[in-house]
């Protein structure tokens, strides 16, 4: 499904719209629009050709291999439709089935040809240019459509949440972007998500309270300029590592796990461990980072339970893609092993200085939370004797008057009178 937003972010979209058609347990088709810059009919003739791309080897920008969109409709579906329009130009359609292309009635990809999109999915592009995605023949469902659809918003919330606030992280415009990116699923807005905790625009909480932020880490990295144009790629580029410390209204207690409110909402779990790693700005990994354990600074060998109260991104740029193994369906990047062992002795005295900070909240809350509990078991233990001499208090007699004890009633009373 990211391949598919990649593209709409390069095509400069200001919004990408998915909708699911579904059976109560299958999905039909699934439909992707947006009103980004649109294709051009050779670009479209070509944009369901493995290999092939616009944009190939370039940069600058998320996708470059002209591998991604594809391999990622084929491995859910049959069929693919493209239909894309230019401003001012008119609707062009092409397609991809691999029934077809195994009963041998397709040999080529067909030339696009002018169709309108199917009005049923009008309001998912743009009015005067944008592309609309149809999967269908969809034969690939590992998860339960819950479950699918609640993992998809989270992830694409954490995953283009610098486009969705179009900022980069020291506060400027992103480049090639003259819009923020907004996301539709089924009709539903999603929101970003910083596993940072401290950028709350556009989140589903934006008056929690912030996350505090560390000075940022600056490493300065060669380019592996194998391959490359030497009059083009730089000899370094720059990694970025950014490293907070969640607010302490979080982290009030050792092992609050997701089944408080505030920790299951915001998915502060102990499976929420790890590193957002980010390319062009584009989460391309989250979570422990494979072989992590391999190089062991003093102290630091796997993610502990108290890890997960601290948030810790890394930032590089495409220059960079072979010293941090990235893939070419950008799912994953595993730096290599001197940069590995690098960020970590960069990020330890972070995570140090962090977990010194959880524990000693832990510390103070604990203390607070006796001291209440002191002060309440006092109370309960007075209001308990109070209770008890009142009840005492109604079932004894009181002493029986002594003026008149001996006296008739007739002589008390003319005593009393006179």
């Amino acid at each position: 499904y990211g391949e598919v937003i990649d593209n709409s972010i390069q095509a400069d979209a200001s919004f990408v719209k998915m909708k699911f058609e579904t059976t109560s347990t299958q999905i039909r088709k699934l439909i992707f629009g947006d009103d980004g810059i649109g294709m051009d009919a050779e670009t479209l003739q070509n944009c369901l050709s493995i290999g092939w791309s616009s944009r190939y080897n370039d940069r600058q920008g998320i996708g470059r291999f002209g591998v991604g969109m594809k391999l990622g409709a084929i491995h859910q579906c049959k069929r693919v439709e493209v239909w894309s329009k230019q401003s001012g130009g008119a609707w062009l359609h092409t397609y991809l089935d691999l029934d077809e292309i195994e009963s041998g009635a397709m040999n080529s990809l067909p030339v696009p040809v002018q169709q309108n999109p199917p009005t049923e999915f009008a309001s998912l592009v743009g009015s005067d240019h944008g592309t609309l995605i149809v999967w269908s023949k969809y034969d690939n469902l590992r998860k339960r459509l819950l479950e699918l659809h609640t993992d998809l918003k989270f992830w694409a919330g954490r995953t283009f949440r610098y486009f969705m606030w179009n900022q980069t992280s020291t506060g400027e415009p992103l480049p090639n972007r003259s819009h923020p990116l907004t996301i539709y699923v089924d009709g539903e807005e999603i929101k970003a998500i910083d596993p940072l905790y401290h950028n709350r625009n556009r989140t589903r909480f934006p008056d929690d309270p912030q996350a505090t932020l560390y000075d940022d880490i600056i490493l300065t990295w060669p380019v592996n300029r194998y391959g490359l144009n030497p009059g083009t790629a730089p000899e370094h580029s720059d990694i970025r590592i950014r490293f907070s410390l969640l607010p302490a209204e979080f982290r009030q207690k050792v092992g609050a796990s997701a089944s408080s409110t505030a920790s299951a909402d915001r998915n502060i779990a102990k499976k929420s461990n790890g590193i957002s790693i980010l390319r062009n700005h584009r989460e391309v990994w989250w979570g422990p980072i494979p072989y992590w354990n391999r190089y062991k600074p003093s102290g630091w060998s796997r993610f502990e339970d108290l890890d997960r109260w601290w948030g810790c991104e890394i930032q590089f740029d495409a220059w960079l893609d072979r010293a941090f193994a990235v893939k070419n369906i950008k799912d994953g990047a595993i730096p290599l092993p001197e940069l590995m062992e690098t960020i970590k002795k960069n990020i330890l005295p972070s995570r140090q200085s962090a977990t010194e900070e959880i524990k000693n909240t832990f510390s103070a809350v604990k203390a607070r939370d006796r001291s209440e509990s002191a002060r309440s078991s006092a109370a309960e233990e007075m209001r308990r004797i109070h209770s008890e001499a009142e009840r005492v208090a109604r079932i004894t007699s009181g002493p029986e008057p002594q003026l008149g004890r001996d006296l008739d009633p007739e002589e008390a009373l003319d005593e009393f009178i006179r």
